[in-house]
């Protein structure tokens, strides 16, 4: 576990401490854990706002699982890949880019546009064009 997975464990220890230690019995958890979600506070990442009953339940139970690890914020299964835009566009964008490496983000979108009726946000098709080594800096154009 890293430092900053670290912080946010630490944080949701301390906000469910009287339920982790026993000090609120049963009966009065749901009461504790409506309270807790009513109040605004500082998070790890600086944001204040508050938590829900149901993240705050959900916390617990790992905790009552797991132990400290068990709080340990979760990776996206599809870390990496393409969420709004099929991985087929992309590579088709890719390949134009590699085709004409001084076809701009638009006249990429363009041709995308026309053949699968969708656009990919001009900062998402830089950063993929970027590891498969497809924008002009990488293809040796300048």
């Amino acid at each position: 576990m890293d430092k900053e997975q670290e912080k946010w464990a630490i944080f949701w220890c301390d906000l469910l401490k009287p339920l982790i230690y026993g000090e609120i019995d049963k009966e009065a958890t749901n009461r504790f854990l409506k309270d807790l979600a009513e109040k605004p506070m500082l998070f790890p990442d600086g944001e204040i706002r508050k938590p829900s009953v149901s993240t705050l339940r959900r916390k617990l139970n790992r905790y009552r699982q797991n132990g400290f690890d068990g709080l340990e914020r979760q990776k996206r299964s599809d870390r990496g890949e393409p969420r709004g835009v099929g991985s087929e566009v992309i590579e088709k964008a890719i390949e134009l880019k590699k085709e004409q490496p001084y076809r701009s983000p638009t006249a990429i979108n363009c041709f995308l546009h026309e053949m699968y009726g969708t656009t990919v946000p001009r900062a998402t098709l830089y950063r993929h064009l970027k590891a498969a080594g497809a924008t002009r800096l990488k293809l040796g154009i300048t």
